[in-house]
């Protein structure tokens, strides 16, 4: 077989740059078609069974493949992001928070982890980007989106939020309010659950139209290297051996795949191997808990499932980037316990000790783990390998931004509830977020260049979250899109 240009993964990233590409394009993914009603139904059968908790019942079980060959990864024991390879890959348990980066990531011009680009430059991308992830934004992100719907409710919790938190605004989201069905996708009922959305209401890679060939079932284990040009993928399927001869080929799996197919490669010897791993960020986190005396917190008054964003709350500290969001549901048990004023309730003044749950907000931090710490990923004699000495070196800065957050809680008047702290961090990261281990950029450490050329080679070129620089505290989801059709746009001609 052969074809112009060859895509491996049919992910966010693959679909997207195959949606603008010209000529003659093939996707492969190795991971076979699938009724995400069906997978649904699964997830309530594990559930009702109640031998695992809810998450993993979502991603390890209701998405297992049922190609023997098609077996993720386990990275490590204190880094506890997993991933699925069913069609569309991580995307189909993405929950639907969409951030662009921050302006922050992409100040640094000169380091070794800067971006090639600038934000200016990343903005028309973004743009296009949320408008094929059909965006639904509260008007006052100030990230000035190219939103597809307005979120509703957004009144209720600036009401709440305003006397402590002006500057608060809901998490831009994935989740379909227009109605419009063309693309296949259902509209979001606001029902939660949006890693196996019962209406299927939320963006997934497979409702962006690519108009390009795909073949699924298809796992590419390696490229085949004649000097400095690929010549030819090597694939497995469950009739056996393939081959796909092309002229370039795009590799647009995450983080681990696309690294470890590589490393699999007969690689030139001008493409920095020994980079390849390197550099990997995801994020960790922290819980908090905290009481705005006086507000009425409207949980669930939304007409989609969201987060807060909470920019009082966020910021940086030594280099270490931070994101606080608001989660729009009850607080947990364990910070309800704290969150009752027994002394009131002794007093049976229950309507106040009430009120005062009422006023209690759950708080989710997002986590830099910048790409300085080295946090590095192995693939040898077929075994991935996790180095997270520097994590654990220097995660004690994470105690410091906890305590800022505090401050900054008090400092406006707030309570914090230190019965719902639960600091993550300590014990383990990940947050499903692959990002790095093929840094892009000018800089020492980048294993693809400026122009998403792996280092080193004629005709190979890498887009999605392995090609990050740095991330920051952002998920990556609406970058990885952007960044795609940043790439078709250069292929085409057109930048």
């Amino acid at each position: 077989m052969f074809v112009d240009t060859l895509i491996i993964g049919n992910g966010f990233a693959g679909r997207s740059v195959a949606s603008e590409l010209h000529g003659d394009v093939l996707i492969v993914e190795r991971g076979e078609k699938f009724n995400i009603f069906e997978r649904r139904q699964r997830f309530y059968e594990i559930q009702k069974e109640g031998k695992i908790d809810r998450h993993s019942a979502m991603i390890r079980h209701s998405y297992v493949s049922a190609l023997p060959f098609n077996k993720p990864e386990k990275i490590g024991g204190d880094c506890r992001s997993e991933y699925i390879v069913v069609d569309g890959g991580c995307s189909n348990h993405w929950g639907g928070l969409s951030f662009r980066l921050t302006e922050n990531v992409f100040s640094d011009r000169t380091g070794t982890f800067a971006w090639p680009f600038t934000m200016e430059q990343m903005k028309p991308f973004y743009s296009k980007a949320e408008q094929l992830l059909r965006i639904a934004a509260d008007p006052h992100d100030p990230d000035g989106r190219n939103a597809r719907a307005k979120i509703k409710g957004v009144a209720k919790w600036r009401a709440a939020l305003e006397p402590y938190f002006p500057a608060a605004y809901i998490g831009a989201q994935s989740h379909n309010l227009t109605g419009d069905n063309s693309n296949g996708q259902g509209s979001c009922m606001g029902a939660g659950d949006c890693e196996l959305c019962p209406m299927d209401a939320k963006t997934r890679s497979l409702h962006i139209q690519a108009g390009k060939r795909v073949l699924n079932g298809v796992m590419v284990e390696s490229l085949r290297f004649e000097e400095g040009k690929a010549v030819e993928a090597l694939c497995m399927t469950q009739e056996g051996p393939l081959s796909i001869r092309f002229n370039r080929v795009i590799v647009a799996a995450h983080g681990v795949e696309s690294m470890k197919l590589l490393l699999k490669s007969n690689l030139p010897q001008a493409t920095p191997a020994h980079l390849m791993g390197h550099h990997y960020q995801d994020h960790a986190i922290a819980q908090l808990t905290c009481v705005l005396p006086d507000s009425a917190i409207p949980y669930h008054e939304l007409n989609t499932s969201s987060q807060l964003v909470i920019p009082e709350l966020s910021g940086e500290r030594d280099g270490i980037e931070y994101t606080t969001l608001g989660l729009m549901t009850p607080i947990s048990d364990q910070s309800l316990s704290g969150a009752i004023d027994l002394n009131k309730i002794n007093h049976w003044d229950l309507e106040e000790a009430i009120r005062g749950v009422g006023s209690t907000l759950a708080l989710f931090i997002l986590l830099e783990i910048p790409p300085e710490w080295d946090v590095a990923i192995g693939y040898k004699n077929g075994k991935i390998t996790l180095d997270s000495e520097a994590y654990h070196r220097e995660k004690g800065i994470y105690d410091k931004i906890v305590k800022d957050i505090y401050d900054k809680i008090e400092a406006v008047g707030a309570v914090p509830l230190k019965s719902g702290e639960m600091k993550h961090y300590n014990k383990w990261f990940g947050t499903h977020h692959l990002v790095g281990t093929l840094g892009m950029g000018n800089g020492p450490r980048s294993v693809v260049d400026g122009e998403f050329k792996l280092r080193g080679t004629e005709n190979v070129y890498v887009t999605g979250s392995a090609v990050f620089p740095r991330c920051g505290s952002r998920n990556p989801t609406v970058t990885v899109v952007a960044l795609s059709l940043m790439l078709a746009d250069q292929l085409n001609g057109r930048v």
